[in-house]
């Protein structure tokens, strides 16, 4: 009596997003775990930058103070001589009066401490362009200051925004790897538990394979020689009984017919178990 195949066709799997999340309870764990493992390093790595990054600020608003007292010392300084320039200069308008009228009898001394007052009043103004440059120069060094300080906080609020972003990416991501990598072994358990539940059913026949990727492969195999193993032991006692039914009908002696029905029942039963 002819026997079928163990080998079947096996329909082309397609993975879909509903079907990731074959046993919950195991990949959700490990999922779960991986995404709590992830989500610590991440702010214990989060914690770090963000002390990182506040200790250089905290360096470099101590830098800008330090540069704003140096800028209002420097101001201050500035001040102070446009004052003693202001005060110098009313100084040389009366002795430049006095000059004028105590020196009227004699012009030619009169022209030369007029010539001397003229050279120091160039002095006096040139001193006061150059203090007026210095204090147009130490005011927008302040002004650079005061930009470079507001630059810096919002760099570092950038930075921890997209750090946070980042890192809860991190976790989301490692998660759904942890789903889809739990998948490839939580699919074969799935699969194997339907097969065992077949073979305990007395179903001989291996109708599915697993994916390309999954993991388990080795323990399928195995399981998969046992029940070729089970379907060549079943086929030997199916032509043990062919052999006995054989006999029996060839015999003149006389059988009896129940024994003969309840031996064909057995055969039919054995072979269902074969066929699926």
């Amino acid at each position: 009596m002819s026997d079928a195949s163990s080998t079947v066709a096996h329909p082309q799997y397609h993975r879909s997003a509903r079907n990731y999340l074959l046993d919950r309870r195991f990949q959700l764990k490990y999922a779960g775990m991986l995404a709590g493992i992830a989500a610590a390093l991440s702010l214990a790595l989060g914690i770090i930058l963000w002390r990182t990054s506040s200790e250089i600020i905290r360096q470099s608003e101590a830098a800008v103070a330090q540069g704003k007292l140096t800028v209002a010392q420097g101001q201050e300084t500035v001040k102070r001589h446009q004052q003693a320039i202001e005060q110098s200069r009313i100084a040389s308008d009366i002795v430049k009066m006095n000059i004028a009228k105590e020196y009227r009898d004699y012009p030619e001394l009169a022209k030369i401490f007029e010539e001397d007052t003229k050279g120091k009043e160039e002095k006096l103004t040139d001193d006061q362009s150059r203090l007026t440059r210095d204090a147009e120069t130490l005011a927008q060094q302040a002004a650079d200051l005061e930009r470079h300080a507001g630059e810096v906080a919002q760099q570092q609020r950038t930075f921890l925004s997209l750090l946070v972003v980042v890192l809860s990416l991190l976790v989301v991501g490692i998660g759904l790897a942890g789903i889809v990598f739990t998948h490839k072994v939580a699919g074969p358990i799935f699969k194997m538990k339907r097969l065992l539940r077949q073979v305990g059913e007395g179903q001989l026949l291996v109708r599915e394979r697993l994916r390309k990727g999954d993991e388990l492969q080795h323990f399928f195999d195995t399981f998969e020689k046992m029940v070729d193993d089970l379907r060549a032991r079943q086929q030997a006692e199916i032509a043990k009984v062919d052999v006995i039914l054989e006999k029996i009908e060839a015999s003149e002696l006389e059988a009896s017919q129940d024994g003969i029905t309840l031996l064909k029942e057995l055969r039919r039963d054995m072979r269902q178990q074969l066929d699926g």
